[in-house]
């Protein structure tokens, strides 16, 4: 599973089992004209309250508590993981934070040496939700009025 996988997994996690496909904007065009795809329904809804029971605990006080150290304002849900193949370890912390404005997943994986394990993953998506809040990404913002297509694909466009 790469990261953007678990990402999309936790995605579905956090809304209740709905799997999107996983795309990428490359101008700001497709961003402003982004919709998201469902790729299927997965049927994990009555498994999600225990498992958010779970991570909520990790985040509290197991193994994802480093999470804490950078970010508190927001109810934080995640999952860490360490594990090593060939003298190289691994670190992951997959995480959804339920805010006033929606719920936004962050994924944290990381490789290098021994002091490279899940906790110090959860630390550093600590960061990130502190960085987000602190540049008010979840503040609520205008939406620009978009403006008609011109030129010879206005016709095709509308």
């Amino acid at each position: 599973m790469t990261p953007l996988q678990l990402g999309a997994m936790m995605v579905a996690v956090a809304n209740g089992g709905t799997l999107y496909y996983l795309q990428h904007p490359q101008s700001a065009d497709e961003v402003a004209g982004f919709v998201p795809r469902v790729k299927r329904q997965l049927d994990i809804a009555p498994l999600i309250p225990d498992v958010s029971e779970g991570m909520a605990g990790a985040v509290e006080y197991g193994t994802a508590r480093s999470v804490r150290y950078n970010f508190d304002a927001a109810e934080i849900l995640g999952k860490t993981g360490t594990c090593s193949k060939d003298g190289t370890r691994f670190g992951w912390f997959a995480s959804f934070a339920n805010t006033d404005h929606g719920k936004i997943v962050v994924v944290v994986f990381l490789r290098g040496g021994r002091p490279t394990f899940g906790p110090k993953a959860a630390e550093i998506a600590g960061r990130m939700y502190h960085n987000l809040y602190s540049s008010n990404f979840f503040a609520d913002k205008p939406v620009a009025p978009r403006q008609p297509a011109t030129g010879v694909a206005a016709g095709i466009s509308q």
